[in-house]
């Protein structure tokens, strides 16, 4: 007999389903059928777990939150150097949006932007951390001699943020038509070259 899922799990199936979707079809085209279509579950199934689509698009902004800033924010409390904290956190937003296209799909999307002011007033907030989560790092690294004295530590985390976003985009709309890892590793490189 199979066991039953708990609710923890079933939501972040659903959401992790939801994502799948945006990835292939984007926001607009968004529906609870194709949720559960993709999580291979009822319809009476995602509305047990969530109210509805809202619902369900702010339990992505979190997932995306927790997933990458949260994430952030542990390699920075961590006792690693400042330079392997900053390359742990660029690599590890890179795979995350490897592992889930529908990530930059959303977080780029006007359906959100202007649809839904609660959702990205979440997502800037979370955003607005990671940046400073990233100032500090860097920061350390300038402090440490790891990184060029005279660099401006928001500025910098700023471009390594714009970084990612770009090659995130450019990604996004060539359908993954290049190796996303393989690029964000010469960008890796030349910021190396540009900041150290």
């Amino acid at each position: 007999m199979l066991q039953k899922k708990s609710t923890r799990v079933r939501k972040e199936e659903i959401v992790q389903a939801a994502l799948e979707v945006i990835g292939k079809i984007g926001v607009r085209s968004l529906t609870i059928a194709a949720i559960a279509e993709s999580a291979g579950m009822s319809e009476a199934n995602i509305y047990r777990h969530f109210s509805g689509k809202n619902d369900i698009l702010l339990a992505m902004a979190d997932f995306i939150g927790s997933s990458l800033m949260g994430k952030a924010a542990t390699i920075a409390a961590g006792s690693r150097n400042p330079l392997e904290k900053l390359e742990t956190i660029f690599f590890s937003h890179i795979a995350l949006i490897a592992e889930h296209p529908g990530i930059p799909r959303f977080v780029f999307s006007d359906d959100i932007h202007l649809g839904h002011k609660n959702i990205a007033e979440r997502l800037a907030l979370r955003i607005g951390n990671y940046i400073e989560t990233l100032t500090g790092v860097i920061a350390a690294g300038v402090a440490e001699g790891e990184l060029k004295p005279g660099l401006f530590p928001r500025e910098t985390a700023l471009t390594l943020l714009g970084m990612i976003q770009f090659t995130a985009l450019r990604w996004t709309i060539d359908c993954g038509s290049f190796e996303i890892r393989q690029e964000a590793e010469n960008l890796w490189q030349n910021f190396m070259v540009l900041v150290r």
